[in-house]
């Protein structure tokens, strides 16, 4: 049994201790719903006025009768556990009336502590002075609220979540070609690469292209060229009904250190900013190692198309495929 939490029986036997042991008694009340940094400021702050701190929990009852039925977010067994971890908090009791006047009557703490927000003309007062008792106002400014901060995660939570499906260019949706595919025409879709996009294109994710294409740094294919590859790849996905919503290429050489030629993963930051993509809700499927490291560096689901991972990488992807239309099967179960 946690020996912090008290009943208000057991409190006002405590509090009626404490003043025969001379100990001075502070206290503070609130719903504490989500805990803050300004909380811990105020725990510290009140604890500072005495020897011993009681915090004074509204109930879910309390709460739901001023703040509505859709509150707490927090039920108070949660919220007075969490409260019990605090190390300036001595004890912790739950009250149900709307505010804390009935309890700190009871158990009279040499000082009540409230917000500037509340001041020092607040409901509590006449009965805090009244026992003798003084209320202290917060020196530090409250930043902060719960309400903000549910407000916060409400807006985040309705807002769309934005996810995508990256995929590895070569050997993944083109075949292939001796050195490197230089211009449109040598350009080949992998057998089942369209009907794979089309079905990708059905689902809310973004299809974002990652690829590495150190030619260009070779001097092999220009990024003119490269444009127009993209060009054709994305134009004729569209005609058979699939779409790419983007490319992000790497021009470097294979040793030059960048942050953005695969197994690093420049990439995909840049598209996540441009897209305000939620990676860890994404896929990278992909026929090389290196697109395996880079999703797991990223927090993204990997599938490997082609064969299985080398015991030296010791590292595995989510899921393992034949080709990309397998891997479009996996996620598509999975959207």
């Amino acid at each position: 049994m946690n020996s912090k939490v008290k009943s208000q029986k057991e409190i006002i036997e405590i509090a009626r201790d404490l003043k025969k042991q001379g100990k001075r008694t502070i206290a503070l009340s609130g719903s504490f719903d989500i805990l803050h940094a300004d909380h811990i400021k105020s725990f510290k702050e009140a604890k500072g006025q005495g020897d011993v701190l009681i915090v004074l929990l509204n109930s879910d009852k309390s709460i739901k009768t001023y703040k509505g039925p859709s509150r707490p977010i927090n039920e108070q067994k949660c919220r007075i556990e969490i409260l019990s971890a605090i190390e300036y908090i001595d004890y912790a009791v739950v009250f149900d009336e709307i505010t804390p006047v009935e309890i700190l009557s009871k158990i009279q703490p040499a000082v009540f502590c409230q917000g500037k927000e509340w001041g020092k003309n607040c409901i509590e007062r006449k009965a805090v002075e009244g026992y003798g008792g003084k209320i202290r106002i917060f020196k530090h400014t409250l930043s902060t609220s719960t309400s903000e901060i549910a407000r916060k995660i409400s807006d985040v939570y309705f807002k769309p979540e934005i996810k995508a499906v990256f995929l590895d260019r070569d050997g993944t949706i083109n075949a292939t070609h001796p050195g490197y595919v230089r211009n449109p025409g040598q350009f080949k879709f992998q057998l089942g690469a369209v009907e794979a996009i089309k079905k990708l294109s059905k689902t809310d994710y973004k299809i974002i292209v990652i690829t590495n294409q150190s030619g260009i740094a070779k001097a092999v294919v220009s990024e003119n060229n490269l444009a127009e590859i993209h060009n054709k790849m994305i134009s004729d996905l569209k005609r058979k009904g699939g779409r790419i919503d983007a490319v992000y290429y790497c021009p470097h050489f294979p040793d030059s250190g960048c942050g953005c030629r695969k197994p690093e993963i420049g990439m995909f930051l840049k598209a996540a900013k441009d897209f305000e993509i939620n990676l860890s809700k994404s896929w990278m499927v992909g026929d090389e190692e290196k697109d395996v490291v880079a999703a797991r560096m990223a927090n993204i689901k990997a599938i490997k198309i082609k064969g299985k991972m080398s015991k030296e990488a010791k590292l595995e992807p989510h899921y393992y495929a034949k080709d990309l239309l397998g891997a479009s099967k996996i996620i598509y179960a999975r959207s």
